[in-house]
């Protein structure tokens, strides 16, 4: 078989404190034939200077042309030349036979894509845990995937973080790139958009990325502002788009209906607007059982007695109030 290039992005923005063990990762992958492309995003901290070590005739090393790290991705795929794509945060790690195992799994395929599990760590790996073992498995049903994964059956809403992806170059090409108007669930709809257009999704079990979890909540996953909010309610309209034109049985509404109250949880008491969008799509769609944890013991009490709306109204305006 014709051995594929594989091309490694790594979008990298003051992450002076991890970079070196993610490059180092995919420096000691088991396969060979990789290039690896960091797109810097004006880090403020030394990041730049750290992966500056690593430069070689395989390791390209630019400033990004645009802003965020949607933009610094598209600039990494513009650059590179692999058969297949690997998208890695520059704080997370392959362990070292992923890129090999996924490749080997793909077999040429340029239509399918390669997922992993994910395992959550803060700071040791062999510490880390995961919890998305009953959501990744290989099915020639790409639709039937994401409506479990969106909360559309028995399971609760779950994601598949970023790097647990490979995917083939021309499937990227067939169905775009990176949104970069999104300022968050970026991920989510490339990979909706990518899954729902494949055919099919190949899992490999043997390997697996670790994701690395930030106690500061200075992620972008974490962040709930009103820009946050409007993108994660347009990263679900284009979701419900994506996975609508595929199927629109009973279980996939449940599961759009689900991706809805979650915008619509998230943006409550604060930004209405995006709230009262989001819960009359959910509505339309027949409603959604999801009920997140929200807090402590207190706030969860008030959430079982008298609903989230007034368990998230405390919680929000307590925190105001303490922080004046």
């Amino acid at each position: 078989m014709k051995v594929l290039k594989i091309s490694v992005i790594i979008p990298l923005y003051n992450s002076s404190e991890f970079i070196k063990d993610t490059l180092q990762s995919v420096v000691d992958q088991s396969y060979q034939d990789i290039e690896i492309i960091i797109i810097d995003d004006s880090s403020t901290d030394d990041s730049f200077n750290k992966a500056i070590e690593f430069q070689s005739e395989n390791v390209i090393i630019k400033h990004n042309k645009g802003k965020g790290a949607c933009a610094a991705r598209n600039y990494g795929f513009e650059l590179s030349s692999g058969e297949y794509i690997q998208f890695l945060d520059a704080d997370d790690i392959l362990s070292l036979d992923k890129i090999e195992k996924q490749v080997q799994a793909l077999n040429g395929s340029q239509t399918e894509l390669a997922v992993c599990n994910t395992v959550h760590f803060i700071e040791k790996l062999e510490e880390g845990k995961c919890v998305d073992q009953a959501y990744v498995y290989s099915t020639p049903k790409p639709e039937a995937f994401f409506i479990n994964l969106w909360g559309g059956n028995h399971l609760p809403m779950h994601m598949i973080q970023t790097s647990a992806w490979l995917t083939p170059r021309t499937l990227i090409e067939k169905v775009g790139l990176w949104d970069e108007t999104l300022a968050k669930d970026q991920d989510g709809e490339f990979f909706a958009r990518l899954g729902l257009q494949s055919s099919g999704i190949l899992y490999v079990p043997e390997v697996k990325n670790y994701y690395r979890k930030h106690s500061s909540g200075k992620n972008i996953a974490s962040q709930k502002k009103e820009i946050h909010l409007n993108s994660l309610l347009k990263a679900t309209n284009l979701k419900a788009k994506y996975l609508f034109s595929k199927t629109e049985s009973d279980a996939s509404k449940q599961a759009i209906a689900t991706q809805y109250k979650h915008v619509a949880i998230d943006a409550w008491p604060q930004y209405k607007t995006v709230y009262n969008t989001a819960i009359s799509k959910c509505n339309a769609l027949g409603g959604s059982n999801y009920n997140p944890i929200l807090g402590g013991r207190a706030i969860e009490f008030i959430k079982n007695t008298l609903g989230w709306r007034t368990a998230k109204s405390v919680a929000f305006y307590g925190r105001t109030f303490l922080n004046r």
